[in-house]
């Protein structure tokens, strides 16, 4: 075929159907440049186009082909066999174009949903507050307040000082702070960008008992106590104490330090200095377990994220010493002795 009468073919019979460049550019979905470079003999059109093409003149294949009308159209088997390949090519081709499109749109609406539902989840507000704890995790600072039974971890930018702040006075009262901060409410994290102090929080706590000795020395004074202070009753976990320790020191009480939001308690030498640690077990599931250790005079606290099978043993609350204890007779023959007692029977209050 020679391409310049093909290509003189195509414009002729182009311009006899009244049609641009442009426009027949779009019904054969190319580019009107294509469609140039066809009609100046630069190039010939893919063999998908050949029907289509011959459809937007107003020819037959054969004659597109042929380079001339024919007075008699017919196509022979070759030419059949040609605009059958065409049509099988053409049609996988559009179908592959609009997969791609689809795939495109699904992916731009999964990143939109993604991003509305990231960004529905924040929130930015002014709270008052306690800071229940604080740490440095790789050189950042963090703290923590509660919310709906959860520890929402902040992190300190801005203006914000975690170092100097405190989480209680003198007296042992939490301090509250006015904070501007912004978290997320599924992942409970965020940040806070300022954080003020707003006066002590006076205690609703009321004393339920005297002082208990501990069995063991802590922190290395062999004389220890522990008051435990009721707090509330949560119906999942049972009983939230509030604990203070003190030590008899010549004579004169020493305190060590208070404890909130606890449910149980324990003493172990847990980096195995010889002297022995305080491990507590909180109400907060993002941070289990505290242990208490005094180093350099001063009593730090961190959060190990496990203990081992035996010391969570010896940190199960009332409660659900009592649950297991239910669902153990529940297994035995209910018949005298053995019958398990009224779920309404108090409790009796163990030292933890």
């Amino acid at each position: 075929m020679n391409k310049q009468q093909f290509g003189s073919f195509i414009a002729e019979n182009r311009k006899a159907a009244g049609l641009t460049q442009r426009a027949l550019a779009e019904r054969l979905h190319v580019t009107d440049k294509a469609v140039s470079k066809w009609e100046r003999a630069l190039s010939y059109p893919d063999v998908t186009l050949l029907e289509p093409l011959a459809e937007a003149l107003g020819l037959g294949v054969e004659e597109l082909m042929a380079c001339q009308r024919l007075e008699r159209k017919r196509e022979e088997e070759p030419v059949q066999n040609l605009l059958e390949i065409s049509r099988e090519s053409l049609q996988k081709e559009r179908q592959k174009k609009v997969w791609q499109i689809f795939g495109v749109a699904l992916a731009v609406s999964a990143l939109a949903l993604a991003a509305m539902w990231q960004q529905a989840a924040y929130v930015h507000e002014q709270r008052t507050d306690s800071i229940i704890l604080k740490e440095t995790v790789g050189g950042t600072d963090y703290i923590y307040v509660e919310e709906e039974g959860h520890l929402v971890r902040l992190k300190c930018g801005g203006s914000v000082d975690a170092e100097q702040l405190e989480l209680t006075d003198e007296w042992g009262n939490e301090i509250a702070y006015k904070m501007d901060c912004r978290w997320n409410r599924r992942t409970y994290e965020g940040s806070v960008s300022a954080c003020a102090s707003g006066g002590s929080l006076c205690s609703v706590e009321n004393m339920l008992g005297a002082s208990l000795g501990l069995d063991y020395p802590l922190f290395g004074y062999r004389d220890v106590w522990s008051e435990y202070t009721y707090g509330y009753h949560d119906p999942s976990l049972g009983e939230v104490y509030t604990f203070t320790f003190w030590a008899k020191e010549a004579g004169e009480r020493k305190n060590l330090l208070k404890v909130r939001q606890c449910l149980a308690y324990t003493q172990e030498d847990w980096d195995q200095d010889g002297k022995r640690e305080l491990l507590v077990r909180t109400r907060w599931q993002e941070k289990p377990y505290t242990v208490y250790d005094l180093e350099d005079g001063v009593i730090q606290a961190s959060w190990p994220d496990d203990l081992s099978p035996e010391l969570k043993e010896r940190l199960i609350t009332d409660q659900e010493r009592y649950e297991r204890l239910q669902a153990n007779l529940a297994q035995m023959p209910e018949e005298g002795e053995n019958a398990p007692p009224s779920a309404g029977e108090p409790l009796q209050m163990t030292k933890p």
